[in-house]
């Protein structure tokens, strides 16, 4: 394929030199001989300070914002300038791999939580509906009957075409994605051709990036108008399926004219959940499809898992799948990893993990964990370092108020100061309702051993924010750290200790 061939849908294309590609990249690190480097002004790192490196490992050709041709792009190079860099990696990359979202029923699933769960959900749903699907998300992806590792919520561009083109050669015929704002702000998604958008909710996150509540719904909204692009690949067209219940759901419902399938609790919904009975192993409900009803008894706990639910029921209500085969496929779903993952070791209290790292989120596991015991509820939490600050005194004051005892510790500082951190979260916590009731440990572990160590008979340990992840960013390093691992540990050493003074 040659460089002219990639950049025929990009508007305002210069083109200095065709060449022969066999590849396209935005990262030089991963070049290799004959590929295409797109290079793009970011924000910290510009990419085209890159395409000396790029070149020395055998790049054909490089695409850029530039007025002249820049320094490094040697004269047999191909090149061409654009108007945004960004644009044209996303067309270049659709283009190289054969536009494979048009051989794929494509779902996008986003909000501000939910999102893995749900994907997984549909994922389910539309497998009992007869359909082989792939799934890009954040704890990984599964690409045929392979699970890859990520790097990201919503991967590049190029990541995601090569994702599903693999998905295309072996067979998949849908694919669903976690779709994150970023994405959609920053154009890795503006390409693809999605026959169904999903919104869960909003809640505050990311306004490190986005500024406002406003500019980052509006980031999302834009999957929902992305849908006339697509002739849909379902009955009557493509598909936006809404939480009715959500503050922001009409704001969703006018950015598209796709058709509209709501869910919820409330009458209005078109797919409702009733009669629920939730319990520390799952969710009993039925499942109203306009009016016809099935049983549905869901192995995730928690009245935000019924959403989770209600959300890939209407996919593929709104696809026109059978209604018995969604239940079908929502009673076969599996847990999700750090999603209420229930930590198994010795001892009669329970151990969390949970990704919760949104004010709403912890709010939600918090909750639930009340729920779910009579006893006590211990939280350990910290924030993200380089992330929106301002959640964090709020997050506090929800740990403050709904849990027994708080540990506030590190989560992934990154660059920030680890004091400064958690001398915003401890400021609410001392807002709350148990403002004498919590410690501080920076170091993680310890703060989960801490946790364990005072956890007694029936109470839970949430252990929140960090989820499925298996590592922690500091300023001069990243080092492997995973909350099931070391909740594993501090259980066993606190059982160890227990047999001991019994002798």
């Amino acid at each position: 394929m040659r460089l002219s061939d990639v950049l025929r849908e990009t508007t305002g294309v210069r083109l200095v030199r065709d060449a022969s590609i066999s590849g396209v990249t935005y990262d030089s690190r991963a070049v290799k001989p004959g590929f295409l480097f797109v290079a793009i002004p970011g924000t910290e790192l510009d990419g085209r300070e890159f395409i000396p490196d790029a070149a020395g490992r055998g790049a054909s050709a490089v695409v850029t914002e530039s007025d002249g041709v820049p320094e490094g792009v040697a004269p047999g190079m191909g090149f061409a300038a654009v108007p945004d860099a960004r644009r044209a990696l996303s067309q270049a990359s659709n283009l190289f791999y054969g536009e494979p979202s048009r051989s794929l029923l494509v779902v996008g699933v986003t909000g501000t939580k939910g999102k893995t769960t749900v994907c997984h959900l549909v994922k389910s749903v539309l497998d009992a509906c007869g359909e082989k699907t792939g799934l890009i998300g954040t704890v990984h992806n599964i690409v045929g009957d392979e699970e890859r590792p990520v790097q990201r919520t919503t991967p590049e561009s190029t990541d995601l075409d090569s994702l599903m083109r693999d998905m295309v050669d072996l067979g998949s015929t849908a694919v669903v994605m976690e779709v994150s704002s970023h994405a959609l702000a920053l154009q890795r998604v503006e390409d693809i051709l999605f026959d169904v958008a999903v919104f869960t909710n909003i809640g505050r996150d990311h306004l490190d990036f986005h500024k406002t509540m406003e500019g980052y719904a509006s980031a999302k909204r834009h999957l929902f108008e992305m849908l006339k692009k697509s002739a849909g690949k379902g009955r009557g067209g493509p598909v936006a399926a809404i939480n009715a219940d959500d503050p922001y759901a009409g704001f969703f419902t006018g950015g598209t004219s796709a058709h509209v399938v709501t869910y919820g609790l409330s009458h209005e919904a078109q797919v409702r959940a009733v009669d629920a009975a939730l319990d520390r192993n799952g969710t009993v409900f039925t499942l109203s499809f306009a009016g016809r009803p099935e049983q549905v008894r869901l192995p995730l706990p928690g009245r935000f898992n019924m959403y989770n639910a209600m959300a890939a029921a209407s996919v593929a209500f709104g696809l026109g799948k059978d209604p018995a085969l969604i239940a079908a496929g929502l009673r076969a779903a599996k847990r999700v990893r750090g999603r209420v993952e229930v930590v198994q070791g010795p001892g009669q209290y329970s151990v969390w993990v949970d990704y919760a790292h949104t004010p709403e989120s912890l709010r939600d596991i918090l909750v639930l964990a009340r729920e779910m015991t009579g006893s006590r509820v211990i939280a350990v939490f910290g924030c993200g370092g380089d992330r929106d600050s301002g959640k964090r005194p709020v997050m506090g004051k929800i740990a403050g108020d709904m849990a027994d005892f708080t540990i506030v510790t590190d989560d992934n500082p990154r660059t920030e100061d680890e004091d400064r951190i958690l001398d915003q979260i401890e400021a609410g916590l001392k807002e709350g309702k148990g403002a004498s009731a919590f410690m501080r440990i920076k170091d993680r572990k310890q703060a989960i051993a801490e946790a364990i160590g005072r956890a007694g008979p029936g109470d839970i340990v949430v252990l929140a924010g960090k989820g499925h992840e298996t590592y922690q960013q500091f300023k001069d390093r990243t080092v492997h750290f995973d909350d099931v691992e070391e909740a594993q540990s501090a259980m066993r050493s606190k059982s160890e200790r227990q047999q001991e003074a019994l002798g």
